[in-house]
């Protein structure tokens, strides 16, 4: 990340410029001389928290901050997981800036999401995934008995990988076939109660409340008895809808419940990410 940054120092009225996380932690900065690193974090974890703030409550984009004081300017630009802040002199040209600090927000929106994302999950020996995900949408939405008939073939250690992947891959092609067209609000409930359901109906009885999917008599774990959850093809599935949705792409969604270990429901919370 120092390159990117130190491109944007080179840059005539620059006076410095910091990376922070979704939390506020600082992750690169050419401020380390200015500023004590303890105070820039808790510049960063306010910045944060206010851009993130901004999206919750205008359900809106925000492109860009920019914070004008009597001696300078921060302009602030919001990344996926983050933002990049910029120090200047405070007549700054601020679209002259852009020209470089766009490109460099870009880079590094890109660079923080592949230190963030899991390595992909190691498809099963003798096993080709694309092949058993191109049964599984061809079936849809009988699906039971092709992610059924796939789970015999996998070992202990690779189910709930496998599975999980399967069903995420098979969430995102069902909603580009299905509800790409459709305006959905970046909202875990009203994605639940309007891709989901819809969705996970045609196979399974569900019912939902906010951010959780209940299942009723799931038809991934009838009969089978077990010392932990075992749905994992539908939480696969229901993250998969859920993260197309734009605004969403960032939602992860765990069984909390399974009738396998002696639940009534099975069921599904979803939750972003950085929460």
């Amino acid at each position: 990340m120092e390159h990117i940054l130190a491109d944007i120092g080179a840059v005539l009225g620059v006076t410095g410029c910091f990376v922070c996380d979704g939390d506020g932690r600082i992750l690169a900065s050419t401020l380390s001389d200015l500023l004590a690193e303890g105070d820039l974090s808790t510049v960063g974890r306010t910045i944060s928290q206010t851009t993130a703030g901004l999206v919750t409550s205008r359900r809106l984009k925000v492109q860009e901050i920019d914070l004008l004081y009597s001696e300078g300017r921060m302009v602030v630009k919001p990344l996926r997981e983050g933002c990049l802040c910029v120090l200047c002199t405070r007549n700054m040209n601020v679209p002259l800036l852009n020209l470089t600090v766009d490109v460099a927000a870009r880079k590094l929106a890109q660079t923080l999401k592949e230190e963030k994302e899991p390595p992909p999950a190691p498809e099963p020996e003798g096993v080709p995934l694309e092949e058993v995900l191109q049964t599984v949408i061809d079936a849809y939405p009988d699906v039971v008995g092709p992610v059924m008939d796939f789970e015999q073939t996998l070992s202990q250690n690779d189910r709930r990988e496998a599975l999980n992947a399967l069903g995420r891959r098979a969430g995102e092609m069902i909603y580009q076939r299905r509800y790409a067209s459709m305006s959905i609000p970046a909202s875990i409930p009203q994605g639940i109660e309007l891709i989901v359901g819809p969705a996970v109906s045609p196979f399974a009885i569900v019912s939902s409340q906010g951010n959780r999917l209940d299942v009723l008599a799931c038809p991934f774990c009838r009969n089978l008895p077990s010392q932990s959850v075992r749905c994992h093809f539908l939480a696969g599935f229901v993250q998969g809808l859920l993260n197309c949705i734009a605004g969403l792409e960032e939602v992860v969604v765990t069984e909390s419940l399974c009738r396998a270990m002696g639940e009534d429901t099975c069921s599904f919370e979803a939750r972003a990410q950085r929460s």
